[in-house]
């Protein structure tokens, strides 16, 4: 009997309309600010900003295209981006990183989003969940799949977090409250 992962994700295409679920989080969530980390076509940027007050795009490579009056893009890498807004305050409550697929630099940029996250709020995280070795390719998921088995295993009591096992993955991460790290951690009331 074939397991049942390769029974219900047909390789190698995605599976899982990550856009969708998170236009729908969006709508959820209502973000004052937030924060894309890679954004290739605009397409997602520009689906989640239609439900924020105030959104930013961070890429490597020039975009195409007009953005709206709650879009800003800035241009270069994600550590200089967060390099840029040390010290000036920005909090996000709702933040896609779909960036450099690697272990080392998506674990960077996850540490660098929580410094700026609201307390409840997300982080999500794209390519988390590869279906075959073939996704492991540097332009596919690498091996930023290790990057919330690192949150699970070393920053668990400050985050909820589920990877959504859909091909090529979307893991959700939420920053708990204070009040509820100490309730977990048994120093409650």
């Amino acid at each position: 009997m074939k397991p049942i992962h390769l029974r219900n994700i047909p390789p190698p295409s995605e599976t899982f309309d990550h856009i969708s679920f998170l236009e729908m989080m969006a709508k959820w969530v209502k973000p004052e600010r937030y924060l894309e980390l890679g954004v290739r076509d605009l397409k997602c940027f520009k689906m989640i900003s239609k439900y924020s007050a105030e959104s930013i795009a961070v890429d490597m490579h020039p975009i195409d295209g007009k953005l709206g009056k709650n879009m800003s893009f800035y241009l270069g890498t994600t550590d200089q981006y967060f390099e840029s807004i040390r010290n000036r305050g920005l909090l996000f409550d709702f933040i896609f990183i779909d960036a450099d697929h690697s272990h080392e630099q998506s674990l960077k940029d996850f540490l660098n989003a929580q410094e700026y996250l609201l307390e409840d709020g997300f982080i999500f995280m794209h390519d988390t969940y590869p279906y075959n070795e073939a996704m492991f390719a540097p332009g596919l998921c690498n091996d930023c799949y290790k990057t919330p088995l690192y949150i699970k295993q070393k920053l668990k009591n400050n985050f909820e977090i589920v990877t959504l096992p859909f091909n090529p993955g979307l893991t959700i991460v939420k920053k708990m409250s204070v009040r509820k790290q100490l309730y977990y951690l048994g120093e409650n009331e």
